[in-house]
């Protein structure tokens, strides 16, 4: 099987395991200003919501160039929240914010990653 083989309706793995973007935005998200840091909400509450927003756009880039913009997948991503969002206390208006973060610094943080050295599919 050549590598370039897909397999139909399976996204290809990236390379950055589901840690690193969680370890990105644990030491961000406090300075996010959507944070609340006088709710009881955790990072742990938050991490879904990064994760959401940087693998639905992982699923919609092609060669560095993203398919669809947010706008145009927030509907999906909010019932992907009501039915992904393990045991975050996020309603979905208080997690748009941080999945649109994910969104947005998906490419950012795939880049990090790669520039630590660190190993394709660690």
């Amino acid at each position: 099987m050549s590598p370039d083989y897909q397999i139909p309706g399976r996204v290809p793995e990236d390379g950055v395991p589901r840690q690193a973007v969680a370890d990105y935005w644990r030491e961000r998200f406090s300075a996010e200003p959507y944070y609340d840091g006088n709710s009881e909400l955790i990072f742990d509450d938050y991490e879904p919501a990064y994760y959401l927003g940087y693998s639905a756009r992982h699923q919609r880039t092609r060669a560095d160039e993203v398919i669809e913009a947010y706008e145009q997948v927030e509907a999906e991503l909010q019932s992907r929240w009501a039915s992904e969002h393990a045991k975050s206390k996020l309603t979905w208006e208080q997690a748009r914010s941080a999945v649109q973060r994910g969104w947005d610094e998906s490419t950012a943080l795939r880049q990090a990653h790669l520039d630590k050295g660190v190993p394709r599919g660690t």
